[in-house]
Formats: structure tokens, sequence, C-alpha cells
């Protein structure tokens, strides 16, 4: 990423690509995705402030992963992100990018901090697993049919292509999440 590059213009030049590499309309994309073609715009125009739970829709119409949309950082032998620093997005959950890792499959490594308000995410494309580990706080995370209360060292494991929540418990809570595509 350039220095003079903004989250908002990175994530408006990958939104494009991405639907025009999949030969979508705007109108068509906001139809797919449930996401208000005046919204789609604003986003990629680089005027809009989307929250994660628009950036999730859009990428699970284009079949995309979240990274694809909110950037990729870049490749050097050593790399480091410093505190403060990666894409950040924010709503319910907010995440920050810190890796994305290919080899048989895609899995994009966040840091994230989670609200005691409830997000009830919608099922990623077929095969998404999703990972957590909490560093801070209490969590209610897993498949909405069954959730599962996690503390500080606590890890699990769950496929992302059912409905699933994540919840913190009593104040505010922060974990590492991994998200894995097939």
């Amino acid at each position: 990423m350039r220095m003079t590059d903004s989250p908002a213009s990175r994530i408006a030049a990958n939104l494009r690509a991405l639907r025009e590499a999949r030969g979508l309309s705007v109108v068509a994309l906001a139809e797919r995705s449930g996401v208000g073609r005046a919204t789609l715009t604003n986003i990629e125009s680089g005027r809009g402030n989307p929250t994660i739970d628009t950036l999730y829709a859009l990428a699970d119409a284009l079949g995309a992963a979240l990274g694809d949309l909110i950037g990729e950082p870049a490749r050097t032998r050593v790399e480091v992100v410093r505190a403060g620093h990666g894409t950040r997005v924010r709503g319910a959950v907010s995440a920050r990018l810190l890796d994305r890792v290919r080899g048989q499959r895609l899995a994009e490594l966040y840091e994230v901090d989670f609200a005691t308000t409830a997000r009830h995410a919608e099922p990623h494309p077929a095969g998404v697993t999703e990972s957590l580990l909490v560093v801070a706080g209490r969590l209610r995370v897993g498949p909405v049919a069954e959730p599962a209360e996690l503390g500080p060292g606590d890890f699990i494991r769950f496929p992302g292509d059912v409905p699933h929540l994540y919840q913190a418990i009593g104040g505010p809570a922060h974990g590492v999440l991994v998200m894995a595509h097939p």
C-alpha cells in the first residue's frame, strides 16, 4: 500500500475491480448482496464508510474473501504491521487485517474487537471455517445453533458457512480470528 492510499480508496478500487471482473453492474451487485445501489456507488467512489456487515455481504455476493475487498498487506521478506496500522473495518465487530496466506486454501488473520451488541453473521460461502483465540474478555461465539462461551486463552473452530454470532459478555472482548476459505 502506498502511503497516500486510504482504506476507502483501496476498498473502492478493489470492489470495482472485483465487480467488473465478474461482469456485474452496480445494480446486479446491489441485488445480489442486498446492499443499496446508492451505498454501493458511494463505496466504489471512495466516499462510503461501509460496516463490516456490508463488506461481508459484498464479498459473499462476489464470491470473494473479505481481504480481497479491504486490501492485502504488501509482501516483503520481513513484514511488520505496527499497532494501529493495517486495514480496519468497523461495526458490532471491528477487525484489522494482519495477513493473508495462500496455500491449498486462503487463510486471513484478523485482530478483532467485539462489542456487547450481538453480531449475527450470515453464512459465508461453502467450506469457510473460522478459528478464534480469545485474548481478553468473555465472548459468546459460534454457530447460532450451538454457540460457546469463551474466556481469555480459550479457542474455538467452527463452520463459517452456517449462521453464526459474536457477542462480548459483560464488556468488550478481544481476539485473533483466522478465516480459512476453500
